[in-house]
């Protein structure tokens, strides 16, 4: 009997080594290659190989020289593909030569190694048994349609969720978006830096300017600062700009780490919900946040002056914030 996603997935749980959000897309995919033939047909099709009655497609097999994420063997073309998969992380030093050392000890005339990648990452083979492909996960949410199974239909939703289902190639769009870019950073800079003297005359130190910008990958646009005690808790406060579901939002937010080592986390967490009461509470697999939000185009309809509305719609959430050493004279201390 084929084994469930489910305790493929759970067989992850104590490797704590392993990046659980690139373990679980490896075991999704890898099922939907075993369970829809479409899917399988179509993304062989890549190598001009048809899938026979014995293809075999396995996950964590254990080798010398490593543990592929993927393995795919196609015995009636003496085929072997390994696929190394990552979303964020990088390749460790050598890996990608080690996999080739791995196909190079299978005796098969086709020998192929996919890195496949959120966004295109340049690799040379200098190695004539190998064929080496570049994929993008694009690639992948590019193939999958209405006719795939449930279960596949489902991963393409969660590459779109992932930000993994765009092509990377530049459009006429982009380079409109480009001749601008700089004119949007100024009026969010002019944004954070109205807020920057009053937060600090009341709190903390924010980041330095400079930082905004590092989580544009991740969407946000924001100046922050950190409180971290050792196994007693870490937390951090923002204000910026944040991309939702097609929407941008101004954000006043507290993230919580909920890691094991910090011991008062739920003190804390229980003490910003019953200060920051009319904040919206989001609970992910490693934090807690709390936040007060507006979208953009409520301040594009309802006001004229939009940055010094958006200053005020800050400073609200500054002036909250300070209500909590009310309460803890100690919990904004660093």
């Amino acid at each position: 009997m084929t084994e469930s996603v489910f305790s493929k997935i759970y067989s992850y749980r104590q490797r704590e080594n392993k990046n659980s959000k690139e373990n679980f897309l490896i075991e999704i995919f890898a099922h939907c290659l075993q369970t829809d033939k479409k899917l399988l047909f179509d993304f062989l099709q890549n190598f001009d190989i048809i899938p026979d009655s014995e293809t075999n497609i396995k996950t964590q097999s254990i080798y010398e020289f490593g543990r592929p994420d993927i393995e795919i063997n196609i015995p009636s073309t003496q085929t072997c593909i390994l696929i190394e998969c990552k979303i964020e992380h990088f390749e460790r030093p050598n890996q990608l030569e080690d996999y080739k050392k791995i196909l190079e000890g299978k005796p098969l005339l086709n020998r192929y190694l996919v890195y496949l990648t959120k966004y295109y990452d340049f690799k040379e083979n200098d190695n004539p048994n190998i064929n080496l492909r570049l994929f993008k996960w694009f690639d992948i949410f590019q193939i999958i349609n209405i006719e795939n199974t449930a279960i596949t239909q489902e991963l393409k939703s969660y590459l779109k969720e992932e930000n993994m289902s765009e092509s990377k190639n530049f459009t006429y769009t982009d380079l409109t978006v480009l001749r601008n870019i700089s004119g949007t950073i100024r009026k969010m800079d002019e944004v954070l830096d109205g807020i920057k003297e009053y937060y600090e005359s009341k709190i903390g130190t924010l980041s330095k300017d400079s930082a905004r910008s590092t989580r544009m990958k991740d969407e946000w646009y924001s100046t922050y600062q950190g409180f971290h005690r050792p196994t007693s808790h870490f937390f951090s406060i923002s204000f910026g700009f944040i991309w939702w579901d097609n929407e941008m939002v101004l954000s006043s937010r507290v993230y919580i780490s909920t890691a094991k080592k910090y011991k008062k986390t739920e003190d804390y967490i229980r003490l910003f919900k019953k200060v920051l009461k009319k904040w919206k509470v989001d609970e992910f697999d490693d934090c807690v946040t709390i936040g007060l939000y507006e979208p953009i185009a409520q301040f594009i309809i309802d006001e004229e002056e939009q940055i010094p509305a958006m200053v005020d719609f800050l400073r609200q959430g500054v002036n909250e914030l300070e209500a909590l050493k009310k309460v803890d004279p100690m919990i904004l201390k660093k």
